[in-house]
């Protein structure tokens, strides 16, 4: 048999190389624990691509960083969690953008009303730069903004009447996110607004404290507001992102590696949520009328008052989100449109 003894050596040297590649890699992971804080139920896609996330995690670091998930706000509402991994108290959190818009304010273009017609459309901006921008901004608040999940178009729900019109929101108390753009959204729109954190919206609508509230039709199913809302309305009228986002405490700790590993399934994750949550979301509203609701769409007329109405909502917070970020965003929108 003839030794080829350079191809050998070449294999010994390619093998050498890579068992000190590994060490070295091995060297660069700890074993480290961390807590993912999210405010919504397990069963929604937010809670379905944090489980993703935290396989991706153990699966890249071979089980040496341990993510554990707390559901439900176990660990706070999302601006407590945030707060939390502010100070290093909890290691990762999601936090939707009009949440976060207390430590980055800029993110509140995406609370700007009717901004969107499709998800393509804010797909498209957050895969711009302009996505990328904003969550480099948390650097100076102590946070590491990671990727964009979401929680999909916002509707209305209520307990008194189908809204078919604007002269429907008249009077309706509506618990809306503790956002200044949402509170004068829906004040422009006749309804009364009420800003409560997501925990306390529950017992608010079924004690009748409230009478109804708006959320994407995954965390109305999620939260179980079909339970104790007859009536639900496709407004469309805000596409919410959320920020995945990491303790800047916890991010200077890690290795390159790690802060890798950690970068990398975020970034993967991304895939995996949209298609879940959109595939989910072709079902839902099946689900929510089976369970009793009636959903009604609005006619286009009476939505394009609706937008008319909400029209200096924009012009009003364009000036403190920054004029130019406001006409990137406009002309990446239309760019998609085309």
């Amino acid at each position: 048999m003839k030794i080829h003894y350079k191809r050998l050596a070449t294999g010994l040297a390619v093998a050498l190389m890579a068992g000190l590649a590994t060490q070295a890699l091995a060297a660069d992971i700890q074993e480290r624990r961390a807590k993912f804080s999210y405010p919504v139920s397990q069963t929604n896609p937010v809670g379905l691509a944090t489980d993703k996330f935290i396989e991706l995690v153990a699966q890249k670091s071979d089980g040496k960083i341990k993510i554990a998930g707390y559901a439900d706000a176990q660990l706070g509402n999302e601006i407590q969690a945030m707060s939390s991994a502010q100070g290093g108290i909890i290691e990762l959190t999601v936090v939707s953008t009009a949440g976060a818009t207390n430590n980055v304010k800029e993110l509140g273009i995406f609370d700007l009303p009717f901004l969107f017609n499709s998800v393509e459309e804010a797909d498209a901006v957050i895969d711009s730069p302009i996505g990328k921008e904003l969550l480099d901004k948390f650097a100076a608040k102590n946070l590491v903004g990671l990727c964009y999940w979401d929680y999909g178009f916002r509707q209305v729900s209520n307990s008194k009447h189908p809204i078919n019109k604007i002269e429907d929101f008249e009077g309706l108390k509506l618990r809306v996110l503790q956002n200044s753009i949402y509170i004068d959204t829906f004040t422009a729109l006749g309804a009364n607004p009420l800003p409560l954190p997501y925990p306390e919206t529950y017992t608010a609508l079924e004690t009748k404290a409230i009478d109804g509230q708006e959320s994407a039709y995954l965390v109305t199913k999620s939260s179980g507001y079909q339970e104790i809302q007859k009536y639900m309305t496709e407004t469309n009228h805000v596409f919410l992102p959320a920020v995945v986002m990491a303790s800047k405490r916890f991010w200077d700790r890690l290795s390159n590696d790690e802060k890798a590993i950690i970068q990398q399934s975020c970034d993967e994750s991304v895939a995996y949520f949209r298609e879940t949550s959109r595939d989910l979301e072709k079902k839902v509203i099946g689900e929510l009328t089976a369970a009793g609701m009636t959903i009604n769409q609005i006619d286009p007329a009476e939505k394009e008052r609706m937008v008319k109405a909400t029209a200096a909502v924009t012009e009003k917070y364009k000036a403190q989100l920054g004029a130019d970020l406001v006409d990137r965003t406009f002309a990446t929108i239309n760019k998609s449109r085309q």
